[in-house]
């Protein structure tokens, strides 16, 4: 049964205090105290250094022996089935190019998961709930640098797969994630200060990634692509909330309970990883921008209603 008390405590106590950031950069934004430029570098900071030492926390802190698999096997099919709705869509319909096409179907699958439902989990649901969200998290790395691959392999001409597969070796996520890996398969125990240096730095993401958007949310964003922009925001609060109820709780069996985190990751909001590559790639990033925007508002309610409901 519904609780409206249980429903605005996790909104106060859980989706505010990690929101909050996000809407402080916005308004710093709008008085001019900071930049997109700005915004920009604290970006390039969590790209190239709190998400690889997250992703390497994340392997670190995830208890293999738990794992869920039945469970993350049917939350990956939700992800890879808006993967390609996504895809197709934009190729089609809104007869985007390839690379961008991909990058649409990236914004509408990928949750932002590590930057913004992690975080809540912490702070309301204890650990043997968060392992589903640390196992997605650590899946979706490997998922992420094949999204980088094939954006590599259908942006540029002169690539040699050699090239290709060499370029991702170094992709920080990924690296940050065998970093872990080594750590946990080390013949020998490592020091500790190891393990609290990526969990610290680690921390940095969150607030940082957050605080960056609301900088550049603060901007004037031009609505040339917001029949785009609606798309991905049907697709990631409607289509994958509804494909994750139907495919793990009704065809899965799975009791809501067991999943209710997991569930919290299909209804988050877009995830920052579209759009932090979409300049590279020489893609618009005002669809992308758009989305997120609604996406977030809309995800102040609604993570809390996943959060406490009863089915």
């Amino acid at each position: 049964m519904l609780s409206l008390f249980d429903f605005f405590n996790l909104l106060v106590n859980g989706v505010i205090p990690v929101s909050f950031i996000c809407f402080f950069g916005f308004f710093l934004g709008k008085k001019n105290l900071f930049k997109v430029t700005e915004a920009n570098i604290i970006l390039k900071f969590v790209g190239l250094v709190a998400v690889p030492a997250m992703s390497a926390d994340i392997i670190l802190k995830l208890d293999f022996s738990n794992i869920n698999f039945s469970l993350y096997i049917k939350y990956l099919i939700t992800e890879l089935l808006l993967y390609l709705i996504g895809f197709f869509t934009a190729k089609l319909f809104f007869k985007s190019n390839t690379t961008e096409s991909i990058l649409i179907g990236a914004a509408a699958s990928f949750a932002n998961h590590v930057l913004y439902v992690y975080p809540i989990a912490i702070l309301e649901f204890p650990f043997s709930q968060i392992n589903s969200i640390i196992t997605i998290m650590a899946m979706d790395v490997m998922l992420l640098s094949f999204t980088i691959f094939l954006l590599d392999f259908t942006s540029t001409d002169d690539f040699t797969l050699f090239k290709l597969f060499k370029k991702q070796i170094v992709n920080p996520p990924l690296l940050g994630l065998f970093v872990g890996l080594i750590i946990i398969l080390a013949p020998f125990e490592m020091p500790v200060g190891i393990e609290r240096t990526f969990e610290f730095v680690s921390l940095s993401a969150a607030p940082c990634a957050l605080f960056a958007l609301g900088i550049i949310l603060s901007k004037k964003v031009q609505r040339g692509q917001l029949n785009i922009a609606i798309f991905i925001t049907l697709l990631r609060l409607i289509i994958h909330p509804l494909l994750a109820v139907i495919v793990i709780l009704i065809l899965g069996g799975h009791l809501i309970e067991n999943s209710r985190t997991t569930l919290m990751v299909a209804a988050a909001p877009v995830g920052l990883m579209a759009f932090t590559f979409a300049p590279k790639y020489g893609v618009s990033t005002e669809a992308i921008a758009l989305s997120i925007l609604w996406t977030f508002i809309a995800s102040l309610f609604l993570i809390p209603l996943v959060g406490i409901i009863q089915i």
